[in-house]
């Protein structure tokens, strides 16, 4: 037997990703005030009522987007019965997918995508060639025993989120924005004014505001203009009078096509955090599974069978978001120290000096190189000690591997060639891969005697590195992508199901207790399920690397942390019964691998486990008959009928992780009249 299907799919959607601006709240030492560390430091919660948000990610342009994706399979199919007592099916399927076609990249998006080993869309796999086999053999022949066994490939189709993801966020005619929380205003046209706290308080000056703020970040009314501020809604936009944006033609926000960069337009301005995107990453091919089972089914008598199965799925190039573009924590914070220490962060070393350089001019040492924006800022300048620190850094990039070292702006040309005016690129690999082996055992009776029932218990064990699109993240360290593989979120080690079905049917007699007792159905289930596991956080950038919702706490005690107000944390989840925030004391000199692991979180991926939960349901229904044809069921279902407290959700901050933050329902009645006639 043979078939096929295609399938024609065009797509319009609005994909707001981040559209209307998202803030950050987490904690802040008083360091990071400006403040003596004799002054307490502020809570998540406390932050948030006094307006200083950690971080701001927004993103600007056109999030609509139409396009068709043309999806083929072809099949062939069939079965071979060797012998009376054993079967071969087998068969192959293969697809191809023709993907939409998106505008394309602009300007200096094109050769930065190349320097970071991205693209935008996915290219047509064309080898999705899936065989699949399966065996049914009874050994004695006898109809009493039979092993089942079978094999096959399992193709998946990308997300189309994907597609979405890359052309409203493709750093040309669309992006992505992030802006740290790094301090108050600081005086009329000083473009550190342009980060989160400013922008949150609603304090930088509208479009048609005044250059002369003490938070305005530039002294240009052009600029101003381009930045599009909108205090009310404290976000950027691209303004109603700007109908290319995020269309194809280039846009009037400074935001879009790297305006910010444009000299001869007169929008120029130097931007610490440039603009970040969802590309996908080169040669990203389509996620697979290998699934294979193993079942042995055994006929006991009397309406009895067991059932015990194994069952094997491994998951291969499945998608995963890495940053491809991200901080080294390791350079920033000896960067950080070479400069004395005493900046409020790694992120405000400014100037140059013996050892270390202006973190804003190295992108914050992120493997695209320079930040072009602040390279030109500083030869625009005219100071020598500016124009030498760029020198500087451009010697300190040549001793790095695998750092850019072709943006050089200089005067009179300030050409961009070779510079990646990107910050992050969080972009989807294909390099993810899963595991889950289960083993399952069943009992069952068919209904004989007024009652069937099934007994069932599966032990099973996933572990992935990537679980699905719907978790967006990065790991914890883009850099050490490997350390994230763990348990999967929807792992269930242990789960125990029993329902049966009784119905008294008709009694003999004709009396009162012969029809009360007759027609009678009672149908239990009781389950007990393990708990799933969650990822215990810390809810800060604690590594450097903007992931504030992949980053995990340490199981150990650094009094050097502890000393700035990372206070330990008691916990029943850390193997060593405490928990603490890591910081960058917690560096341990080094470059490369083992320096950036020391400034990660020790504690595990998803090593936090929910509380089992038990279900105990029960229906019970009586049938009264009206004549021959009509009847009419009294039904009443029960749930939780021991009113278990059952946890459905866990709160995943290191603070108090495991608390519960939602339950399932208590014990519910629900009463119901079926008329059959």
């Amino acid at each position: 037997m043979f078939g096929g299907d295609f399938n024609y799919i065009p797509l319009t959607a609005t994909f707001t990703v981040n559209y209307g601006g998202v803030y950050d709240f987490g904690s802040f030492a008083a360091g990071d005030l400006g403040l003596p560390s004799s002054f307490p430091s502020l809570s998540p919660v406390q932050a948030y009522g006094a307006g200083l948000p950690g971080d701001l990610v927004q993103g600007i342009g056109n999030p609509r987007d139409s396009f068709s994706n043309k999806p083929l399979g072809v099949f062939w199919q069939d079965s071979w019965r060797v012998r009376h007592n054993f079967t071969v099916n087998y068969g192959v399927r293969y697809e191809v997918e023709f993907p939409p076609k998106l505008k394309p990249l602009q300007g200096l998006a094109i050769p930065a995508y190349n320097v970071l080993g991205l693209q935008k869309g996915i290219q047509t796999d064309t080898n999705n060639i899936q065989p699949r086999i399966g065996i049914a053999w009874d050994p004695k022949g006898d109809g009493k025993t039979v092993v089942r066994a079978s094999f096959g490939m399992f193709y998946d189709h990308p997300l189309l989120a994907l597609y979405f993801l890359g052309d409203a966020a493709d750093l040309s005619t669309s992006g992505q924005l992030a802006f740290i929380g790094t301090g108050l205003c600081n005086g009329a046209g000083n473009p550190d004014n342009l980060n989160a706290i400013p922008i949150f308080q609603g304090l930088l000056p509208s479009a048609t505001g005044s250059v002369s703020s003490p938070c305005s970040p530039t002294g240009s009314p052009a600029v101003l203009a381009a930045l599009n501020y909108v205090p009310n809604q404290q976000r950027f936009s691209c303004g109603t009078g700007d109908p290319n944006c995020g269309v194809a033609s280039p846009s009037n926000s400074i935001f879009l096509t790297q305006n910010y960069l444009n000299l001869a337009q007169g929008t120029f301005l130097p931007l610490p955090f440039q603009p970040f995107g969802y590309p996908q990453a080169k040669n990203f091919v389509y996620a697979y599974s290998q699934q294979a089972n193993l079942t042995i089914e055994r006929d006991l008598g009397g309406g009895y069978a067991f059932s015990l199965a194994y069952n094997f799925n491994g998951g291969r190039h499945i998608n995963r978001p890495i940053n491809a573009n991200t901080i080294r924590g390791d350079l920033m914070t000896a960067n950080f120290f070479a400069a004395g220490g005493t900046a409020s962060s790694p992120f405000t070393v400014s100037g140059c000096g013996p050892g270390y350089v202006d973190a804003s001019l190295m992108n914050f040492f992120r493997p695209g190189g320079l930040n072009p924006s602040i390279a030109a800022a500083f030869y625009l300048s005219g100071n020598p000690a500016l124009i030498n620190c760029v020198g500087q850094a451009q010697a300190l990039l040549a001793t790095l591997p695998g750092f850019n070292t072709a943006c050089n702006p200089t005067p009179p040309t300030f050409s961009y060639t070779g510079c990646v005016p990107f910050s992050d690129m969080d972009a989807n690999y294909s390099n993810g891969s899963s595991v889950y082996h289960g083993l399952t055992a069943n009992l069952r009776k068919r209904f004989t005697k007024h009652y069937e029932f099934l007994a069932s218990y599966t032990w099973s064990h996933a572990i992935d590195d990537s679980t699905d699109l719907q978790a967006t993240l990065t790991p914890q360290d883009s850099y050490i992508p490997g350390a994230d593989r763990s348990t999967s979120l929807f792992d269930q080690r242990h789960r125990f199901v029993l329902s049966g079905v009784y119905q008294s049917g008709k009694r003999s007699g004709s009396g009162f207790a012969s029809k009360f007792f007759s027609n009678w159905t009672f149908a239990p289930q009781i389950e007990l399920s393990s708990g799933r596991p969650f990822n215990i956080l810390t809810g800060n950038e604690d590594n450097l690397q903007f992931s504030p919702l992949t980053v995990r706490p340490n199981t150990f005690v650094n009094p050097a942390c502890t000393a700035i107000g990372n206070l330990p944390v008691n916990s029943k989840f850390s193997p060593t019964g405490v928990f603490q925030e890591p910081c960058i004391l917690n560096w341990n000199g080094k470059i490369g691998l083992a320096g950036l692991t020391s400034l990660d979180g020790n504690f595990g991926r998803n090593a936090g486990v929910a509380p089992w939960v038990v279900f105990n349901d029960l229906r019970f229904a009586k049938r009264l008959y009206f004549g021959e044809r009509v009847n009419m069921d009294f039904i009443t279902d029960m749930f939780n009928i021991a009113n278990r407290y059952n946890v459905a959700a866990v709160s995943p901050l290191f603070t108090n992780a495991g608390q519960a933050t939602a339950a399932y329902d208590p014990r519910q009645f629900q009463f119901a009249l079926k008329l059959n006639w």
